[in-house]
């Protein structure tokens, strides 16, 4: 993805640039785990003058992730969405409020867009999946995965602080 030349638009407040293009990741680090991104992130929007030489570029992108079921870990693809509402200004800009707003900075009259998408595909990711609402998981001793067959493992667990008194019982 390129950045966009907005020298123009700085100049003629009443222009728009539309914007249609395709972030190619190919995977994306969440919280220590890699995630693949199945196709490219398809944005469009438009990058408007909002006043004083400040932009805004509001658009919205899709693709498909690929992520591990939470109690199962097998693979679940997941389609996302994302909507994108970003500020952009020159860091000399007074009108910008830098210290206030999440506002990038236009730098030799170019935005780049690359960072925001990413930053917002990372926001969208879920932080736990499910492969069905009903998953029952895997066995925690033996790995069998239950949705499949059951096992015949003892799962009951026991506090060991009351392992003294069960002994008691079985004298």
């Amino acid at each position: 993805m390129e950045a966009y030349s907005v020298r123009g638009l700085l100049a003629d407040p009443g222009q728009v640039i539309a914007v249609k293009e395709s972030l190619d990741v190919t995977e994306l680090a969440n919280g220590g785990e890699l995630i693949p991104l199945l196709e490219p992130c398809q944005v469009e929007g438009v990058i408007s003058n909002v006043g004083g030489e400040v932009l805004r570029f509001d658009g919205a992108g899709k693709t498909r992730i690929q992520m591990a079921c939470a109690r199962c870990n097998k693979p679940v693809e997941l389609p996302l969405q994302l909507t994108v509402s970003q500020r952009f200004a020159r860091k000399d800009n007074p009108d910008a409020a830098w210290e206030e707003d999440d506002t990038e900075p236009i730098t030799n009259d170019r935005v780049d867009l690359e960072d925001v998408i990413f930053h917002e595909i990372q926001l969208s990711i879920p932080m736990k999946v499910l492969c069905r609402e009903d998953c029952k998981g895997l066995c925690p001793v033996c790995g069998q995965d239950l949705n499949v067959g059951c096992c015949h493992c003892e799962t009951r667990e026991t506090d060991p602080r009351w392992d003294a008194l069960k002994d008691l019982l079985d004298e």
